[in-house]
């Protein structure tokens, strides 16, 4: 599978992204089901060996552009070095809903629904992935030592997730300053009952 965060070849990443760009204009044109490689590397003005030389078809450069996706995100809205607290959390809550709003607004196409499952399953796992290395990067309080940072992980990860995409198919049910703090709340009252030393601010 592509790694965003691997560091490539100039040409490389170019090429990725003449290819990015192709399959964003495609998904809006004609939906991801009517989507030909052929169509892609056309509209890329590459040939489709070149394609096959990056992805192994479409399905996998969907996954690279939700992982590419997610990595801007968090290196944009995040700080340089984040800290296990409330207010770092704050601002990956407030993040991911945007995000998945955003998503929602590209993907509204006649395939929608055929994608939604790698939507959730790439994003629900890279979010796992970086709430799991900001656990073993902090100082994990004694009373959550007993619990796996997996299982912490594993749990806030899909709470955070299933709620952004919920609200990111109706943005205008709720603010997203509302919806952010009620889904702060029930992450924090959550873990303060295991981490009574978990940082406030």
């Amino acid at each position: 599978m592509a790694s965003p965060t691997r560091k490539v070849d100039p040409r490389v990443k170019r090429t990725r992204q003449l290819l990015q760009q192709a399959f964003n204009e495609l998904m809006q044109e004609k939906g991801f089901s009517a989507i030909s490689i052929q169509d892609i590397a056309e509209r890329a003005t590459i040939n489709r060996a070149t394609f096959y030389a990056h992805f192994e078809d479409k399905y996998q450069l969907l996954d690279y552009i939700i992982q590419e996706q997610f990595q801007q995100m968090v290196e944009s809205k995040l700080p340089q070095i984040p800290r296990w607290e409330e207010s770092t959390l704050r601002i990956l809550i407030r993040a991911m809903l945007e995000y998945s709003r955003d998503l929602y607004t590209v993907s509204h196409c006649p395939s929608a629904n055929m994608i939604d499952p790698m939507l959730t399953r790439t994003t629900q796992q890279r979010l796992y992935d970086l709430l799991v290395t900001w656990l073993k990067q902090g100082s994990v309080p004694e009373p959550l030592r007993s619990v796996p940072g997996e299982v912490l992980a594993l749990s806030m990860s899909w709470a955070i997730f299933g709620a952004a995409n919920q609200w990111g198919r109706d943005p205008q049910s709720i603010s997203l300053e509302h919806m952010t703090d009620a889904l702060l709340t029930v992450v924090t009252e959550g873990v303060a009952q295991l981490t009574p030393g978990f940082r406030q601010k």
